[in-house]
């Protein structure tokens, strides 16, 4: 089964309804329910979208968002264990020529173990490591 990274940048376009990409992304989504294409994110992933979401007016948000995603059955959550944050620190070690964060970094060598070769994702990081992003202007 084809798999597809979702990272916070989606989760927050998809949330926000004044996000620019709020509409292209439920599209997506929708695609990718319909073709039965696999959601996979990390646990840091979800620590950046509560973060985002802290504030007290977005905290209801975030903690319904987040529940979705610990409950759902369609949605894989690795967590990020010691050869994963190895591997991520090697690599945010290495590329000093990037502005990649170590999340990212992360995300990073969980595609590369898994073979994906899309994220669901607004962010240009993911095409200068090689992947496909699928929220793009």
């Amino acid at each position: 089964m084809k798999s597809v990274f979702v990272d916070t940048s989606a989760w927050l376009a998809l949330i926000n309804k004044s996000d620019e990409f709020h509409e292209k992304a439920k599209l997506i989504r929708n695609t990718l329910i319909k073709d039965k294409i696999s959601f996979v994110m990390s646990d840091y992933i979800i620590v950046e979208i509560a973060n985002c979401l802290s504030r007290i007016s977005f905290r209801e948000t975030a903690i319904k968002v987040i529940d979705f995603i610990l409950n759902s059955e369609d949605i894989e959550l690795i967590r990020v264990d010691e050869e994963i944050f190895e591997k991520a620190w090697g690599l945010y070690s290495r590329m000093i020529d990037k502005e990649w964060g170590f999340t990212d970094c992360t995300s990073f060598v969980i595609m590369r173990k898994r073979g994906i070769q899309e994220a669901f994702s607004t962010d240009h990081h993911f095409e200068q490591a090689g992947f496909k992003i699928l929220l793009k202007k």
